[in-house]
């Protein structure tokens, strides 16, 4: 399932008067997440993304993610497995004058798509890799 928030950060915030916005979502594999800062962000919007705790973006626990004008587009492999099924947005907007709006979307895979395709990849290089060294073992 695709999940997609927008979240408005008023103006003249800091991390610690940050807006935290929480939202349910299925079990299952975050298998990738988009960030969308529009233009005007101008690296004075910062957030972070979490579950239970745990830092999805970035990894790093004290860390924060800006932008301006870009989308990130961020492969990963983190399972959601207990409820509350509860990630949670952090973030905020030091610009001292405007509001601005950031996107977070997460497409969330149950575990039986994502984890065939993983072990179909790695059967299919070993057999290129036994394949390749059968044939220069020939020669």
């Amino acid at each position: 399932m695709l999940y997609s928030k927008h979240i408005t950060l008023p103006p003249k915030k800091t991390e610690a008067t940050s807006t935290k916005e929480h939202f349910k979502v299925n079990k299952g594999i975050i298998y990738r997440a988009w960030l969308v800062f529009p233009s005007g962000c101008a690296g004075l919007v910062k957030v972070r993304v979490y579950h239970e705790g745990h830092p999805i973006l970035p990894v790093n626990a004290n860390d924060y993610i800006k932008g301006n004008d870009y989308v990130f587009e961020v492969p990963l492999f983190f399972e959601v497995t207990d409820e509350p099924y509860d990630i949670v947005f952090e973030g905020w907007n030091e610009d001292d004058t405007y509001e601005h709006t950031v996107t977070l979307m997460l497409l969330i895979l149950p575990k039986k798509y994502v984890l065939p395709v993983g072990a179909a990849e790695g059967i299919m290089e070993s057999l290129k890799s036994l394949i390749v060294r059968g044939e220069y073992e020939e020669l």
